[in-house]
């Protein structure tokens, strides 16, 4: 087993190393297992510390307690503050007390115990089989018996506020309901999560895909009307939500967005269109913010084109529908912002940097480039490559075209005007010619064409040294 290096090893260190891989998952079972009871008096925190590069070396599974995974199939669900409204598949983390009391105090006070206790010796046995057995029971039976006095308090507004009393409040209530109705379908969504890589997932492939659709038709058939839970799980463990719509693709026949509008599968769509609003609503205002920087703002705005541009090839989005309505808007904003702060007078501040005066040569050549004029210059010009890269989704392409093809014109003809008046540069005035013929390959690298900057560069030299470019 991969170890911590020999030198200077604690005693501790020494004593992880040479413990089997099952006795070493033992053992941090154990001493993660006491936190709560505190039996010995164990610096619980310091000693996992010391462990963490030897568990990790054994791939050893993470430890447990009840509560802990009583919770486990809805945790990508919990949020660290109630919202305003409730949104669906939003649980506050101060629900989890109010629920676990009303599970183990009230609902399952004989019940629990037992198969808390069960688990808890397969984690400490390192049985990691047995254990999930232990996990499966536990969420089937507090599933099994928080879902009835919800169902029967559905029934009526009394039955409901008398439930809500009991457990907290009304928000709680409808957290909880959510807790349980995960809980019912927590083995395939725990089994859905291991076929599928670790959060956060930037793709879906095509077998991530069948996998999330094989789980999905399972609850479908078994738990009908809880297999939108298994969907808003997997969106919360994606990098950027989006990806999910190739799983709408598969469940859907026609493959656009009219049966998803329609369906349960339009809660989890909302979603990823919300998700994509936020995206946009993020480059406004970080546009906002005093000075800013372009190149912010375009990677700000590169994550709501990777959005856009998944959605739009993942499912068939009709322009005049809401969903469509809804991106286009939040695609014009950006736009808007990327123009006023990216290709708007690009021109003028790129083309400050170099000696040009009515789009000529200027008599310049005799000064150093302005630092903080090219500073500008080149990050308005990296700016602009990176737009161009994304122009397409943010519907920029023509007019940020544009503005290339007059710059790559502008400096394409000074580059030509500095190589005639290179020549006859006295001597003493070459190391500032040489720094303007710098200033301007490199934004012509960034503009557009390294290969034409490149042989700027050369030919630019060769004149200056008097010689020809091989």
């Amino acid at each position: 087993m991969t170890t911590a290096s020999d030198t200077d090893t604690s005693p501790m260190d020494a004593l992880f190393g040479q413990l089997p891989e099952k006795d070493l998952k033992k053992l941090a079972a154990k001493i993660e297992l006491d936190r709560t009871e505190n039996k010995y008096g164990l610096p619980h925190q310091a000693i996992i510390s010391l462990m963490r590069p030897y568990l990790a070396a054994a791939r050893a599974p993470r430890v447990y307690t009840p509560q802990r995974i009583l919770c486990l199939p809805f945790e990508d669900l919990l949020v660290f503050t109630d919202t305003d409204p409730k949104l669906v598949a939003a649980i506050s983390r101060a629900s989890i007390a109010n629920m676990w009391t009303w599970v183990t105090g009230e609902l399952m006070v004989n019940a629990f115990p037992p198969l808390a206790d069960r688990y808890i010796e397969a984690q400490k046995d390192g049985d990691d089989v047995l254990a999930r057995e232990c996990a499966s029971e536990i969420w089937s039976a507090a599933a099994e018996a928080m879902l009835p006095p919800i169902e029967e308090a559905e029934a009526s507004q009394d039955s409901w506020t008398a439930l809500a009393a009991k457990v907290g409040g009304s928000r709680r209530l409808e957290d909880i309901r959510e807790m349980a109705r995960v809980l019912r379908i927590a083995d395939e969504v725990e089994d859905c999560k291991e076929a599928l890589a670790p959060r956060p997932i930037v793709y879906l492939s095509k077998d991530d895909v069948t996998s999330i659709q094989r789980y999905y038709q399972k609850i479908e058939n078994n738990y009908p009307g809880q297999e939108l839970y298994l969907l808003l799980v997997m969106m919360k463990r994606l990098y950027q939500p989006f990806p999910i719509l190739k799983v709408f693709r598969a469940l859907s026949r026609k493959g656009d967005d009219t049966l998803m509008r329609t369906t349960d599968l339009s809660i989890a769509g909302n979603m990823v269109i919300s998700a994509l609003e936020q995206d946009g609503l993020a480059v406004a205002e970080l546009a906002q913010k005093p000075d800013v920087k372009e190149d912010e703002l375009v990677r700000k705005a590169g994550r709501f084109a990777a959005a856009f541009k998944g959605i739009t090839t993942d499912i068939g989005i009709r322009r005049d529908g809401e969903w469509g309505q809804r991106m286009y808007k939040a695609r014009n904003d950006v736009s808007a912002v990327i123009q006023r702060y990216v290709l708007n007078k690009a021109e003028k501040v790129i083309m400050s940097a170099l000696p040009v005066k009515r789009g000529r040569i200027a008599p310049l050549l005799d000064s150093f480039p302005n630092e903080e004029d090219f500073e500008r210059a080149e990050e308005r010009a990296e700016a602009l490559a990176n737009t161009m890269r994304i122009a397409d989704q943010i519907g920029l392409a023509s007019a940020c075209l544009a503005t290339i093809n007059e710059l790559k014109k502008q400096l394409s003809s000074l580059g030509s005007q500095m190589l005639e008046s290179m020549p006859k540069i006295d001597p003493d005035m070459e190391e500032t010619a040489t720094a303007h013929l710098h200033t301007l390959v490199r934004l012509m690298e960034l503009v557009d064409s390294s290969d034409e900057a490149d042989l700027l560069r050369r030919r630019g030299k060769a004149s200056l040294s008097h010689t020809t470019v091989d």
